[in-house]
C-alpha cells in the first residue's frame, strides 16, 4: 500500500499508471471529495499562433513573416493594375 513520504510524495501503483495511460511529465490535478482525494490527468489545450502553423503541420522549409507576406501581396496587387 502506498504511503505518504516526508516530502508529501506518493507512489502511484504501476497498474494504475498503465491503466490510465499516464506518461512521465503528465500533469495531474487533485481535488478533495469528502474524505477522499481524486486525481485526474490534466489535458492541456494547445493554443497555437499563426506563425507556428508550418511547424505544427510538419513543414521544415523556409518561412516568411506576416509582414513579408503582406508586402508580397501588395506588390502583386500593384503589378496587376
Amino acid at each position: 500500500m502506498p504511503t505518504l513520504s516526508i516530502h508529501g510524495d506518493v507512489h502511484i501503483p504501476d497498474n494504475l499508471i498503465h491503466a490510465l495511460g499516464l506518461k512521465p511529465g503528465a500533469e495531474l490535478a487533485f481535488e478533495r471529495q469528502g474524505d477522499a482525494i481524486v486525481m485526474r490527468q490534466v489535458k492541456s489545450k494547445k493554443i497555437s499562433r499563426v506563425e507556428e502553423g508550418p511547424r505544427i503541420l510538419g513543414y521544415t522549409g523556409s518561412t516568411v513573416t506576416l509582414e513579408e507576406m503582406d508586402a508580397a501581396i501588395a506588390k502583386g496587387a500593384a503589378q496587376s493594375l
